[in-house]
């Protein structure tokens, strides 16, 4: 086993997109492996091209488990599980941390080396949990740099359906998972997202990988897997279960897209519960609109954001919505009006109702 400082284990490997490149490395068992699973897709594996990478991330055994102590320290809250980053010292031009992933979960360490453009996670040999901090650390690496590059994030779903995408933009509670995983199940498509998404003018839709909602009724083929999680919201409880991107593929079968060129937009709303299933062309307004709507996730965008400099990205991005940049993404692109009852959104005719929009779902029909 590596000691803190020592040169990492032979595992690596390369993760690839839209030009930036970072190498992930380890003498951990698994660790390497555990971040690509999170990130592949979106990214690709370039380890064996000839490019350098931008960063590497390191993760190494540390010190024994201590309990988490940030008196005194700086300290960053992030917005989702209670996760902590104190910030300890930068003694010869480094930058320290201690890191805990949860409440009552042991310290972790960052060391972040920007000289040698690399980023050290040390946990004890332990410590499964703190292993964890490793792909959210290759998640802002990517995700902050497109950010600041004028990619979009969006709060919607997606699928890629005949190599083209086909996004569904919805309010919370609005079926975006349940039109996902019924494509997915249905029409042979391939996963993209069920809740984020960054998307760019004339770029491919990247499917950000994020913990996947499966809504429970969809969820026949492994009933004792996940994390079940019910919630109320529009008067009405949602039933949904929880997977890790790796477990949505490897317990479900699902087949997941990588980036995607871009389809059609499909707005869905709600009538309420005796409404039939129709589907129209959208009004521009309705797409901007419904676009604008999906843009208002500061708190995701914080998440995935690198303030402290610990991946090398860059230090703010701009997350305000402006109507111009809703008007471009909106530009020459397909967008259908599916109404759709909420609670029907399981069984519905929603294929029907889009086929005569979409050649692509009437070949599938």
């Amino acid at each position: 086993m590596s000691r803190p400082g020592a040169e990492p284990g032979p595992e690596g490997r390369a993760l690839a997109l839209e030009g930036f490149r970072l190498l992930v490395r380890s003498g951990v068992i698994g660790a390497v492996d555990a971040v690509a699973a999170m990130l592949t897709p979106p990214c690709a594996d370039e380890t064996r091209a000839k490019a350098g990478p931008d960063w590497t991330l390191e993760i190494q055994h540390g010190p024994a488990a201590a309990p988490y102590d940030d008196t005194g320290d700086l300290v960053v809250c992030l917005p989702y599980s209670g996760r902590r980053l104190a910030v300890r010292d930068t003694e010869g031009g480094v930058l320290r941390l201690a890191a805990r992933y949860r409440p009552g979960a042991p310290s972790a360490g960052i060391e972040v080396d920007a000289r040698a453009r690399t980023t050290r996670l040390l946990v004890a040999e332990e410590d499964k949990l703190g292993v964890r901090w490793a792909d959210w650390l290759a998640r802002i690496f990517f995700a902050s740099r497109l950010l600041a590059a004028g990619w979009r994030m969006l709060h919607a779903s997606a699928v890629e359906l005949d190599n083209r995408a086909l996004v569904f933009l919805a309010a919370s509670g609005g079926g975006k998972s349940t039109l996902a995983h019924r494509a997915v199940h249905e029409l042979g498509a391939r996963f993209l997202a069920d809740d984020l998404l960054l998307v760019r003018p004339g770029r491919p839709v990247i499917g950000w990988p994020t913990r996947i909602a499966l809504p429970a009724d969809l969820n026949g083929a492994a009933p004792e897997a996940g994390r079940r999680e019910h919630r109320t919201m529009n008067g009405w409880t949602r039933d949904r279960v929880l997977f890790t991107p790796a477990e949505h593929r490897q317990v479900l079968g699902i087949h997941s897209a990588g980036p995607t060129p871009r389809g059609a937009l499909i707005v869905v709303e709600n009538p309420g519960d005796d409404a039939p299933v129709t589907a129209a062309p959208a009004a521009p307004e309705t797409v901007t609109e419904a676009l604008r709507s999906a843009a208002a996730v500061t708190r995701q965008q914080a998440y995935v954001s690198d303030p402290l400099g610990l991946m090398g990205g860059p230090r703010l991005t701009d997350p305000t919505p402006t109507t111009s940049s809703e008007e471009h993404l909106a530009e020459a692109q397909l967008a259908i009006r599916l109404v759709v009852p909420a609670r029907g959104l399981p069984t519905a005719g929603v294929w029907d109702a889009l086929a005569p929009f979409l050649p692509a779902i009437g070949g599938r029909r």
